[in-house]
């Protein structure tokens, strides 16, 4: 038997809105606007052993710090290689750190003819009337 590899699809991943979302990204590519990819992401310095040792018949138990804290957040985008408009923050990204964020970072870095592509994360849904005011 030959070892194949896996391919991951979300439970949720609709091929045919996939097949829309691409013809219509094309269609902007075609038309000459740039394409930027922004999206958000944290990690931490301490992050969660998965196995650990105890003693023969004894649980392993240890402790996790559930609520996120002293996590550093990076937010920024991407236009073909190039990563541009990053901020490293100490808070976590709620709408109004997302919201001023695009203003006051993204916003002035973008050129005019451009597709901001973004995840549909709540948040993000703040910025759309922002981003169509700047082109």
């Amino acid at each position: 038997m030959l070892a194949k590899k896996k391919t991951l699809e979300h439970p949720k991943a609709c091929p045919l809105k996939r097949a829309h979302y691409l013809k219509k990204l094309n269609h902007y590519i075609a038309q000459g606007f740039a394409i930027v990819y922004m999206d958000e992401s944290s990690f931490e310095s301490e992050t969660m052993r998965p196995c650990g040792y105890a003693p023969i018949g004894s649980p392993c138990i240890d402790r996790y710090n559930w609520q996120a804290k002293d996590r550093t957040n990076v937010i920024g985008a991407l236009y073909g290689k190039m990563l541009f408009a990053l901020d490293c923050l100490k808070s976590n990204i709620n709408k109004e750190v997302f919201y001023h964020w695009c203003k006051f970072t993204l916003a002035p870095k973008l050129k005019k003819k451009c597709v901001i592509v973004m995840d549909n994360a709540t948040f993000h849904k703040c910025v759309q009337k922002l981003l169509n005011r700047h082109g």
